[in-house]
């Protein structure tokens, strides 16, 4: 197998990811990563000492990344145009992002046989964004936008699109056509309209 051009480490995470996504984590062996890669085993030995080392990097690594894409989604949020933008951009980076996509695959794949592997998929596509768009929404109802109410259940409406489809085949397309109606809807019931 030719060698793939580029920092072996992140080679040999990325293609662990995706073997890992389609046959998940338990079912895949080092030589089938070193093989992906085009290294023999000792050569992937030299930068993890073990399948589970390369997992642990790439939650590190996979976690630096969703934060920061994040992050820099909600810093910009000020108000309820903001909101829908930002929206649009997380939505479609959790279901385009292909080593998110990825990722989330592998999780959902091992969930039910590895208490770490489901307690990090509640971690990164439960707990972290309803928890940030928790601190959204109480920030927009001290602003006087949004309807007094439980934050952290405007969130968890809110973000349950995301998760929803984070378990059914779906075509684009539909789903983002259905993602505007929830976020009209949304809009409608929990912000306050400006008066004219």
């Amino acid at each position: 197998m030719p060698r793939l051009k580029g920092d072996t480490k992140t080679i040999i995470l990325e293609e662990a990811l995706k073997l890992f996504a389609v046959k998940g984590f338990e079912a895949v062996s080092v030589r089938e990563i070193a093989d992906k890669v085009g290294i023999g085993n000792s050569a992937l030995y030299k930068h993890y000492e073990s399948k589970q080392a390369i997992f642990d990097a790439l939650v590190v690594s996979l976690k630096e990344r969703y934060l920061a894409q994040s992050s820099t989604i909600t810093s910009k949020i000020r108000g309820i145009d903001e909101l829908k933008k930002q929206a649009f951009k997380m939505f479609e980076y959790q279901t385009k992002d292909p080593l998110i996509v990825q990722f989330r695959q592998m999780l959902l794949i091992e969930q039910f046989r590895n208490p770490q592997m489901a307690e990090i998929y509640k971690e990164f596509f439960v707990d972290i964004p309803i928890n940030r768009e928790k601190e959204i929404f109480e920030e927009l109802q001290e602003q006087g936008l949004m309807v007094k109410g439980n934050a952290r259940v405007y969130a968890m409406e809110f973000y349950a699109p995301f998760y929803l489809y984070h378990f059914v085949e779906h075509d684009e397309e539909k789903l983002l056509k259905h993602y505007k109606k929830h976020l009209q809807y949304f809009f409608e019931e929990h912000f306050i309209k400006e008066s004219k």
